[in-house]
């Protein structure tokens, strides 16, 4: 909280702010008040303007010609508040009250919802087991790949039937057309190797 009195006597201190920086602030002609006005009006210790427990008060010493708080004299100490007109003696005054505002606390964080622990641990435990397998040594071995960087090789792997079970009937065609076309048998085997060996000889022989 800030205090200060603004000057409302006609003169050149007109309009003026006085600010009181001390918790005990006195007003009067001797030589240890904080405020000399320069009147015989004002008493030696006329009065003071104390601060305590964030709000302000007046204090009348006992004056010759008294202090009045909007127009009503003080009897002893009376709390001032924001624009009340203070009068000592034959000067007057405006009371300034700046309230400081109260320090919001920051709002504290809140605590993680239960569970969020645990579904962290699961992913990094996911995580965690797709790198081992990603550099584990039986990991298979990257295709050959031509000049451009393209993987060559067919990338179709043929599962063959567990027993008993008939192949698709698209798989038993796809077999079909893989299988080299087998040669004709001829109808005397051992006749063509005798000829075969016939030829052979004569040549030998021219």
């Amino acid at each position: 909280m800030k205090l200060s009195l603004m000057v409302l006597s006609d003169g050149k201190a007109r309009g003026q702010t006085i600010p009181v920086t001390l918790q005990q602030f006195l007003i009067g002609r001797d030589k240890e008040c904080q405020l000399r006005p320069a009147s015989q009006m004002i008493s030696k210790r006329h009065c003071a303007l104390l601060v305590k427990g964030g709000k302000a008060f007046v204090l009348d010493f006992g004056s010759t010609n008294g202090t009045y708080v909007n127009d009503e004299p003080v009897q002893g100490e009376r709390e001032l508040k924001h624009e009340d007109l203070l009068k000592v003696g034959p000067l007057n005054f405006r009371v300034v009250l700046e309230v400081t505002p109260p320090v919001n606390k920051p709002t504290p964080t809140p605590p993680p919802a239960k569970g969020s622990a645990s579904s962290d641990d699961d992913v990094a435990a996911m995580l965690l087991a797709l790198q081992d397998e990603g550099s584990s040594g039986n990991a298979p071995a990257s295709a050959p790949v031509d000049p451009d960087g393209v993987p060559s090789g067919t990338t179709v792997h043929m599962v063959s039937p567990l027993a008993g079970e008939q192949p698709a009937e698209g798989e038993a065609k796809a077999s079909e057309k893989k299988e080299p076309p087998k040669k004709k048998e001829s109808g005397n085997t051992s006749a063509a190797a005798a000829a075969i060996l016939e030829k052979y000889t004569r040549r030998q022989r021219s």
